[in-house]
């Protein structure tokens, strides 16, 4: 359609912002209706094809959600629930090579590219479940229990990431590691140097801080062959060591400015990302592989997160459904897998239709299931859920 840029803009910034908004009154998550949304723009307008701004601002979205759930990690409070945590992520890690295994035998795929797929099947997206944590209904001890198991499941999902991306070859191995590990040791002095050098002159400038620096990291380790997130997350947990340095009050409120940064910009990520949508390689075969990921995968999440907590954490049992139908969702990792399957591995396309299906359909059941906050609670968070 021949309307102007500005306009596109516009209707993009109205549309993006507000409509997802509507439609999660009907439980449907934000992050899924602006992925439509682009879909729909793809296949109809045609607008922003390659364009700039939305690649920019989708960047800001993933880079900004990744240091918020960085800065979300509480190594201390992850050391006291250490016994069961470390239980748990040994089943999951285990059963998530068990399955990929299964894959690369089922599918005749190498084992890399196998387990992508698993772990875009089995492991939960943090960034996506504490954002909807607001809207549903649950008691401090959920809460705890959710953040703690979803935040450590991620933090080994970004290791497993990295670390089979960059078995190319020893040469690609080395760089990255080398260069991640720099970026670890560097960061903790960039951030003294910041809280002693600018800040004190620099007046709210924290927020702009991490999250350029965040955006810096998360361009390095894509240019590494990894992914936007595991720059971003490094830089978010690095930042949560620091905010112990700082007012209580102070350190409450970047959290608070960050997750209203990438509740603004999260959506234009998604509405990239459906954009990219491979509506192409879309088939028949694909959506059976889809339903079947559903029907045999989704059981065995919450059957394994169920013995989890019965083995481990039986105190905590009558809390067990809400705790296993939060931690389904596996949006983000989900897509972010899709995509570099689609871009590195030469995988037949009905796999990555199936992980895409089964992506959404494990994000929006939970929803379904779950008990809604009251509407006092939900229209107290309505702006940053």
């Amino acid at each position: 359609m021949n309307i102007n840029l500005e306009v596109q803009y516009f209707v993009l910034f109205s549309v993006l912002l507000l409509v997802p908004k509507i439609l999660q009154r009907f439980s449907i998550p934000t992050a899924i209706t602006a992925l439509f949304l682009g879909i729909i723009t793809s296949l109809t307008l045609g607008w922003f094809h390659d364009d700039q701004l939305v690649l920019m601002l989708s960047r800001l979205g993933i880079t900004s959600l990744f240091l918020f759930a960085g800065m979300e990690v509480e190594i201390d409070e992850l050391r006291k629930d250490a016994k069961f945590l470390s239980a748990h992520l040994v089943q999951s890690v285990l059963i998530t090579v068990a399955v990929a295994f299964a894959f690369s035998y089922i599918f005749d795929i190498t084992l890399r590219p196998a387990l992508l797929l698993s772990l875009g099947i089995m492991s939960p997206s943090t960034g996506f479940i504490l954002n909807s944590l607001k809207g549903f209904d649950y008691t401090d001890s959920q809460i705890h229990w959710i953040r703690s198991k979803a935040i450590s499941a991620e933090l080994v999902a970004i290791i497993m990431m990295f670390f089979i991306l960059q078995t190319e070859s020893v040469e690609s191995f080395a760089v990255s590691t080398g260069s991640v590990v720099l970026m670890i040791l560097i960061l903790p002095l960039l951030f003294k140097f910041f809280l002693k050098v600018i800040a004190p002159f620099a007046r709210d400038s924290e927020v702009n801080f991490l999250v350029l620096i965040a955006l810096l990291c998360g361009v390095i380790t894509t240019k590494l062959g990894a992914y936007y997130l595991v720059g971003a997350f490094i830089v978010g947990m690095t930042a949560g060591r620091f905010r112990h340095f700082i007012e209580q009050d102070k350190s409450k409120d970047i959290l608070i400015a960050i997750s209203f940064f990438f509740t603004f910009f999260v959506p234009f990520y998604f509405y990239y990302a459906g954009m990219k949508f491979p509506v192409d390689i879309l088939n028949a075969k694909g959506a059976i592989y889809g339903a079947a990921f559903l029907a045999i995968f989704l059981p065995l999440r919450v059957i394994t997160m169920k013995a989890s907590i019965w083995f481990f954490l039986k105190e905590n049992w009558q809390d067990n459904i809400e705790i296993t139908f939060s931690l389904l969702p596996t949006f983000i990792f989900g897509l972010v897998m899709a995509m570099i399957l689609q871009e590195r591995f030469n995988i037949p396309s009905e796999l990555i239709t199936g992980l895409l299906i089964y992506t959404i359909g494990s994000s929006i059941i939970p929803s379904i299931f779950l008990k809604k906050a009251p509407k006092e609670a939900y229209d107290s968070s309505f702006v940053r859920s």
